[in-house]
């Protein structure tokens, strides 16, 4: 859709229409019209041909009937209704819509009318969010379209948090949990089914946006997924990701419930590395992100320094520092040795600090004073059953730290007093979480080092590429492989026995024999594979073997020959892979290879083209990564090779949009070199 109509009159308008508002406060349609006229300061138009009044002001048969302009409408109309009252908004000169009815994309039968909303917007200039959502909450403009309740879904205050979400669901629940937590809004926006206003836009809008400090995305597909890796590498504030639809269930339901598909999770994953982004795994976490990230500033660093009056939660959240990567050392002898002139001698002095069940408020602060500054962040456990702990530590505490500018974070004692305590911190902007697992996996967040790297915008180029690309079949990647200058076992195609016998004396015995055919795929899988075969009667019997086999199990096969290949020494067997996905276009994907493949799944994906230094962290990110490096005096495998073997993946993948697939499995890494055994090539 063209632009020429931005995002400012669904967040700032001057008049409202409610196309297909109603008295009945228990349908969407009365919702919406009774939560405008709650807060909304500008002209409000409802409009439904039934009425003539509703709530005390006009009501108006048509949108056109209307006598001002109108910056923004809403339409809760049946699903056959949209088409023609679009055309009758670019008719009326609007071009701001949100539509929340349902019954579009989502559901069977739907997809036609939704594609002709879509193209009566865009041929018309129209803006749309929606269809099937429920539109924008922006408090400071006194703006609420949401079919929500107040009464069952309280809004929270304003705040510098910003909400992107496709399902209405998740973005009411995030906004309850949000009002528990006294966590404040800026601007929130369900999107729907997207056939216009998605994530991408959404984002470079809001990080504009002097009103917000984070951005919440809650998604279930990406529309332009290129568009979303640069928008996030662009924007300068933090971006906390929930991802719906990572299983197989919550993939089939999410097909269901916005017509769109869910990709693979672990591209998802590369995407958002890629990106930058911030992934919450539970919608608990979720808020926790967005919690930190509004009261305290991103930083990079890993030393964390752990008070307490409470040893063994002191403990326990030292030991999920450390799960998460954090670096929990002990205090540097200059403080330590000043806090024993100052505090009681049966305090424990390590990290965590334990001031026991005698602790003040004084004493905390003081252990802040001496430390924070061989510290990255600090985590406060003050447990208020103690005496000397008073809601007065918040104030003491922030007066402490303000000069250190590093993160501070507290756990809730699990105590009324601990929630006085929790509000005092919470005016202080120090985040208080309710258990300790939540609260390290905040601060290990707020401390991540990201490795976002742009996607290349110039790569190499594969001339002889280009002029065998109609060559290159299924069944005969290995052109593709020399192509690419990559080491492949020498090998002769054959069309008989005869030549076969013939060839393994050209190759040399151990060989291996395979079937080539454009029709097969997975050569082991109907017994067009064997191998070490070492004399003649050996080939002799596997070569009409493999022929009875493949014929049994595909009998309308293509068999263009029989390959004769060399047998390979023994090395490391990995996989490199490309793919394109419906929402990211190319991806290269690299893990352990051969049996490993499928029974340990030890896989990482990222989004191609990759730069070398991108390889090498992909290589460097697998469980199987010390296999690699070498172990018990094996020697390692090379990994400047596999890691350029990567990168000539990803461009092939990107740079030819005929291959939909390749697969490189396996290939054998050895301390010299990599050669690729075996390659799949699906074609479009």
């Amino acid at each position: 859709m063209g632009k020429s109509f931005g995002l400012d009159p669904f967040f700032y308008p001057h008049s409202v229409a409610v196309v297909g508002a109603s008295l009945d406060e228990s349908k969407p349609s009365g919702i919406i019209l009774k939560n405008l006229l709650h807060s909304f300061q500008g002209a409000i138009y409802p409009v439904n041909p039934k009425y003539h009044e509703l709530l005390g002001i006009p009501c108006f048969p048509s949108i056109n009937d209307i006598p001002g302009d109108v910056s923004l409408s809403i339409c809760i109309t049946p699903t056959p209704t949209i088409p023609s009252l679009l055309r009758e908004h670019a008719n009326k000169g609007i071009h701001n819509v949100i539509i929340a009815t349902a019954g579009f994309g989502e559901t069977e039968g739907g997809e036609d009318i939704q594609k002709e909303i879509a193209d009566i917007a865009v041929n018309a200039g129209i803006r749309v969010i929606g269809p099937n959502c429920l539109g924008v909450f922006h408090p400071s403009a006194g703006l609420d379209t949401f079919f929500l309740p107040y009464d069952k879904v309280p809004r929270p205050r304003q705040g510098n948090i910003s909400i992107i979400s496709q399902s209405g669901s998740i973005l009411g629940t995030t906004l309850i949990l949000m009002e528990q937590e006294g966590l404040g809004v800026a601007k929130a926006v369900s999107y729907g089914n997207r056939i216009d206003v998605g994530e991408t836009e959404l984002i470079e809008y809001l990080s504009s946006d002097n009103d917000t400090g984070v951005i919440g995305l809650c998604i279930e597909s990406i529309g332009d997924g290129r568009g979303f890796i640069r928008a996030a590498q662009k924007c300068t504030k933090p971006v906390v990701v929930l991802k719906l639809g990572r299983q197989p269930a919550g993939k089939k339901a999410s097909r269901s419930h916005t017509g769109s598909m869910a990709g693979r999770y672990e591209i998802f994953q590369a995407a958002f590395r890629r990106s930058g982004v911030y992934e919450a795994g539970t919608l608990e976490e979720f808020i926790d992100l967005l919690k930190i990230f509004s009261m305290q500033k991103p930083r990079e660093g890993n030393r964390i320094l752990i008070v307490t009056n409470a040893g063994g939660i002191g403990v326990m959240t030292a030991d999920l520092c450390n799960k998460e990567g954090l670096d929990v050392p002990d205090l540097p002898s200059q403080p330590k040795e000043r806090l024993r002139s100052l505090l009681p001698p049966y305090y424990s002095l390590s990290n965590p600090v334990d001031l026991t069940g005698n602790s003040t408020d004084e004493q905390f602060a003081l252990v802040l004073h001496e430390c924070m500054n061989y510290f990255d962040a600090a985590v406060l456990i003050p447990f208020m059953t103690v005496p000397g702990i008073t809601p007065g530590l918040g104030d003491l505490i922030t007066n402490t730290v303000k000069d250190f500018e590093k993160p501070v974070v507290s756990l809730n004692p699990y105590s009324e007093d601990g929630k006085i305590l929790e509000n005092a911190f919470r005016l202080n902007k120090i985040p208080v979480f309710p258990t300790p697992v939540r609260m390290v996996k905040s601060i290990a967040a707020l401390l991540k080092t990201g490795q976002t790297e742009p996607i290349p915008e110039k790569i190499r180029e594969y001339p002889l590429i280009k002029t065998l690309i109609k060559e290159i079949l299924p069944g005969n990647g290995r052109k593709l492989v020399d192509a690419m200058d990559i080491k492949y076992p020498r090998y002769v195609m054959t069309g008989s026995q005869a030549e076969a016998l013939s060839a393994a004396h050209i190759v040399g015995f151990p060989v291996a024999l395979k079937i080539a055919s454009p029709d097969i795929l997975h050569k082991s899988d109907v017994g067009g594979v064997r191998l070490h075969i070492s004399n003649t009667a050996e080939l002799s019997l596997a070569y009409n073997e493999i022929i009875g086999a493949v014929k049994a199990h595909m009998p309308d096969a293509r068999i263009t020959g029989v390959v004769v290949e060399e047998m390979v020494p023994p090395g490391i067997e990995v996989i490199i892979g490309a793919i394109r996905d419906p929402h990211f276009g190319p991806v290269v994907m690299f893990g352990l290879g051969g049996i490993f493949t499928e029974t340990i799944k030890d896989t990482v994906y990222d989004i191609a083209p990759i730069t070398h230094n991108c390889a090498v962290r992909m290589i460097e990110s697998i469980r199987g990564y010390d296999i690699l490096k070498g172990i018990r005096g094996t020697k390692g495998a090379d990994i400047e090779t596999i890691a350029d073997t990567i990168v000539k993946v990803s461009e092939v993948i990107t740079l030819f949009p005929e291959i939909e697939e390749i697969e490189f499995n396996p290939a054998v890494a050895y301390p010299g070199g990599i050669t690729v055994v075996d390659v799949r090539i699906i074609m479009k």
